[in-house]
């Protein structure tokens, strides 16, 4: 795995899965940008960081190409073995575009044989190789106020990954995906609720992304104070501004209920994830503050 290497403030870098994984944990949502049609594109989605639920097996290509420089090593009559077992998992809807450019780069039989199409005259290629993707989650633990109003800026841990799509058959996985899932909104939630209907499963179209590259960025502490010439640029205000770090943290509310369930009571578990992830999410705000 190649660490996806900071040019700016390379002190506030960390290239290990762990904290890769600690971020993305903590966000709801990331975001996931791909290039379709020559045009960059970026879609919210849940992004799961997690082992392979059959961890062990070959991966097969259906485009032949090799991975030299990838984060697992080349292919070797089409199929590789990882070095390691963790991916980033993606899920949505077979016709959604990511979705859709996967499964093509699945099926097509090598990337150098082209497919195309004439749409309003204009001859369009088919032909998918590799998907690759960037999936960033970021999350933002206090505004950070200085002197002057170039040293404003924020606390935040914001993490990066570099990866290639492969699809999901597996329905043993499709379940373990769907699981981390729910559990991702709510822990225990899966415990709870109905078994997932066998329909819904064969709708969900699962994406493997390989982990190529990977970075953590992030700030925590005071503000930095900007240098000013007072000969060049000004005197100071009369009142001095006030410095320091405003706290920020994601909060979950008191539950609502939906009517759909009636004389059913919020369950224990949901009481307390919800008060446990809100005293974490305080707690790091707070100590990303003044560390």
């Amino acid at each position: 795995m190649q660490p996806a290497t900071l040019r700016r403030h390379g002190q506030r870098g960390t290239y290990d899965l762990e904290s890769v994984k600690d971020v993305f944990d903590n966000c709801f949502i990331a975001h996931v940008s791909y290039v379709v049609d020559g045009l960059p594109a970026c879609m919210p989605m849940i992004a799961l960081i997690m082992d392979d639920p059959e961890a062990g097996t070959t991966r097969c290509s259906g485009l032949g190409q090799e991975h030299g420089n990838g984060a697992n090593g080349g292919l070797v009559n089409g199929v590789q073995k990882d070095a390691h077992e963790t991916f980033v998992y993606l899920h949505g809807h077979p016709s959604a575009k990511l979705m859709e450019m996967v499964r093509r780069a699945n099926n097509s039989p090598s990337e150098d044989v082209e497919s195309t199409t004439e749409t309003n005259g204009q001859i369009v290629n088919n032909s998918v190789g590799e998907v690759k993707v960037c999936i960033t989650a970021t999350k933002v633990d206090g505004l950070v106020l200085s002197s002057a109003p170039n040293g404003h800026t924020f606390n935040y841990r914001s993490a990066t990954i570099h990866g290639t799509c492969e699809p999901v058959s597996s329905k043993s996985t499709k379940l373990a995906v769907m699981r981390a899932v729910t559990q991702k909104i709510v822990a225990n939630r899966w415990e709870e609720v109905n078994p997932v209907a066998s329909m819904q499963v064969s709708l969900v179209y699962v994406i493997k992304v390989h982990i190529d590259a990977l970075s953590v960025k992030s700030r925590s502490g005071i503000p930095g104070i900007q240098p000013r010439n007072k000969e060049k640029d000004g005197p100071d205000v009369q009142t001095p501004p006030w410095t320091g770090v405003i706290p920020l943290w994601e909060e979950l509310g008191a539950p609502v209920d939906s009517g759909l369930t009636p004389n059913v009571v919020v369950s224990d578990n949901l009481k307390a994830y919800i008060e446990s992830r809100n005293q974490r999410q305080q707690a790091y705000s707070k100590r990303a503050a003044s560390s």
